[in-house]
């Protein structure tokens, strides 16, 4: 291999008119010899008996493994030729495979060379690992999400590859490298970290949704399939803080001062459990311009989808409560985000905007939940109590238990999508009894 090199760098530099040329002869002829790649089998056995086949490469004893995707039986091994047996039935194709990646990794080395870089084993063996394991899925999956439109979506996927980077490192992350074995082990890695099985599933989603988006737009080519036909992660029902209609009645009577931030808190809580539930980051949003001839309407942040809700007698009630004349339709009902202007911010600020504002209400919700001897309360039980309690009511399990109470939010969103005016209207007629 060695000399084999030494004679390939000749060739590459014969026709160079520079002046320094001997003197580049020379100085490269010091880097290959100090250089040694190598094909050998992995001394670890995988699930299926078989052993990956890894280049080995040496420079100055400095000594790095690049996995090449293949595998074979060690029984289909020939270690002192480096190759694959004729006993096994795909012989011809590996042995061209592995040549083929070998002759990626001289070709790399031999530029770097050429070009007077003289490179570490920790970044030569970078290098190589692009040409033998394709494109870098870390980059792919950071394109992606900047072009992400939702910044809700940008920053919960961020989230999950800045967690994936971190357990990566410096060495980066190939396509090819993400096989069953890897999925497994970063698995265990996340529950090491406390994260919980729902957690993990959808960081696992994330991370296959990058991964097939790829593959279906030919980036690489899976040897030996995709690594998710085994690895499927688990997933449990969440267990949702819900409010009785008791409870519910409870924080609606609550004497609290006119005015203060918990008063707010409370009206904000309530009318979204009024409006079906309607999400913290649009009711924060709720302006009067959104409200028309009963009902308010508005395009959901999360799916960007028109919602029309009715406005029942005990939402225009706490409406009614921030109403008054010379009011402008972009005007927020609620003051919680008083004096701030949308556009003034990026997607990403506003969202911390509204995080922000949603830390607050749930900060005093909290202490309202002491008040009437609950645990917790938060924006999101106003949600969830719809749901449960809208279940229990109309007794309809396709319109209510799998659209409202199933554990994936977006069959949730699915059925208020496709259900019509009068449909919507019936079931919060059967709800708050109007």
């Amino acid at each position: 291999m060695k000399i084999r090199a030494f004679f390939l760098l000749l060739c590459y530099r014969i026709d160079s008119p520079s002046i320094g040329f001997c003197f580049s002869i020379c100085f490269s002829i010091i880097i290959i010899m100090g250089l040694s790649i190598k094909l050998e089998l992995n001394n670890r056995t995988k699930k299926d008996g078989t052993s990956t086949i890894l280049i080995r490469v040496t420079q100055n004893r400095v000594m790095k493994r690049i996995s090449t995707d293949l595998s074979v039986r060690l029984e289909h091994w020939n270690a002192e030729k480096s190759e694959v047996r004729r006993a096994n039935p795909q012989y011809r194709q590996l042995n061209a495979l592995l040549r083929y990646k070998m002759v990626e990794v001289e070709t790399k080395y031999l530029d770097s060379i050429a070009r007077n870089k003289v490179v570490s084993a920790d970044m030569l063996v970078k290098q190589l690992r692009v040409g033998v394991l394709g494109d870098s899925f870390l980059d792919f999956a950071d394109k992606r999400i900047e072009k992400m439109v939702s910044p809700n979506t940008r920053k919960s996927q961020l989230s999950v590859i800045s967690k994936l980077k971190e357990y990566i490192g410096s060495k980066g992350l190939h396509f090819l490298e993400i096989n069953y074995e890897f999925l497994i082990n970063y698995e265990r890695h996340l529950r090491k970290l406390g994260n919980g099985v729902n957690t993990i599933h959808a960081n696992m989603k994330t991370i296959k949704a990058i991964y097939n988006e790829a593959l279906n737009s030919g980036y690489f080519v899976p040897e030996n399939g995709t690594p998710w036909r085994l690895y499927r992660p688990k997933k449990e029902k969440s267990k949702r803080g819900k409010l009785t209609e008791e409870q519910i009645l409870q924080v609606a009577k609550l004497d609290i001062r006119a005015g203060i931030n918990e008063w707010h808190s409370r009206n904000i809580f309530m009318l979204s459990f009024y409006l079906q539930g309607m999400r913290t980051a649009d009711i924060l949003q709720l302006t009067w311009g959104h409200i028309h001839e009963g009902r308010v309407e508005y395009n959901a942040g999360k799916t960007n989808k028109f919602r029309s809700k009715k406005i029942i007698d005990k939402a225009q009630a706490i409406l009614d409560l921030y109403h008054y004349n010379g009011l402008r339709p972009t005007d927020y009902v609620f003051p919680f985000l008083k004096g701030k202007n949308r556009k003034q911010f990026t997607d990403e600020d506003w969202i911390k905007v509204l995080a922000s504002s949603n830390a607050l209400i749930n900060g005093h919700l909290t202490n309202i939940a002491a008040k009437i001897g609950v645990t917790k309360i938060s924006m999101h039980v106003a949600r969830h109590s719809f749901a449960d309690i809208a279940k229990r009511k109309t007794g309809n399990v396709y319109a209510v238990s799998n659209a409202l109470d199933h554990s994936s939010v977006a069959v949730t969103e699915d059925y208020f999508s496709s259900a019509t005016r009068a449909e919507n209207d019936d079931l919060v007629d059967s709800v708050y009894g109007e």
